[in-house]
């Protein structure tokens, strides 16, 4: 059984305490993928946090693939290794489809989930709750009850970018839901006045009240949550 001394050390034997820095420099400097975008990630989070006070006590920055359905998440609580603020941002989105500010805006989300949970009261099943928003709006993040995000045209954010050299858009961006192709099985399928549901493959059909031949059409879903999802291992 280990004694409470073995217990207190953790990564490379550091406290546990340094557990986070040391977690983070083996991030900057391990020969991988990720490599140059999470030691931008990291310079970012330290400036978000510092130039807006946010005080968040515990940060762990990752790059996963998330559902595309998501441009990040934070973890309430601690992950599977026991660490706490975990914030991950969705590799889908770091291959130039998203510029640079709308990235580090979705960053800034999700250390305000931390400074959250550190400081504030989070909602229980709608995290983006009055708190959240009111908090983010300060900053110049227009959040909705969803978690979608849009941007107010001049702000602290934007002027902390700009300060650093980063181009971002002079315009408001209000909150919008983005489209995304549909994952269900059952397809559907229309024969001009009657719409229909199918799982089958290959499926084929005639409408007995108009005499039309049923044929595929694709559907897109809207997505209501971009950023800013919740998730919770405690």
């Amino acid at each position: 059984m280990q004694t409470s001394e073995q217990v207190t050390t953790d990564v490379a034997g550091a406290p546990a305490t340094e557990v986070y820095p040391v977690l983070a420099k083996h991030q900057r400097d391990e020969e991988w993928v990720c490599r140059e975008i999470i030691a931008v990630l990291q310079i970012w989070a330290g400036r978000f946090i510092a130039q807006f006070n946010l005080d968040i006590p515990e940060v762990v920055l990752c790059i996963d693939w998330l559902p595309r359905t998501r441009y990040g998440h934070f973890r309430c609580g601690h992950n599977g290794f026991g660490l706490r603020g975990e914030i991950a941002i969705n590799a889908r989105y770091l291959t130039g489809e998203r510029q640079l500010w709308e990235v580090l805006g979705t960053l800034l989300h999700e250390l305000l989930h931390g400074w959250q949970q550190a400081h504030g009261t989070p909602g229980k099943r709608n995290h983006h709750n009055r708190e959240f928003r009111d908090k983010a709006r300060e900053l110049g993040l227009i959040v909705d009850r969803r978690g979608v995000t849009g941007y107010a045209s001049t702000s602290p954010f934007k002027d902390l970018l700009r300060q650093y050299g980063v181009e971002v858009s002079d315009a408001e961006i209000v909150p919008q839901v983005r489209v995304v192709a549909g994952k269900s099985k059952l397809k559907k399928w229309s024969c001009g006045c009657t719409n229909v549901w199918v799982a089958m493959q290959g499926f084929q059909g005639r409408c007995l009240k108009c005499g039309n031949d049923f044929t595929r059409e694709e559907v897109q879903q809207a997505d209501e949550s971009p950023e800013g999802g919740s998730a919770n291992n405690e």
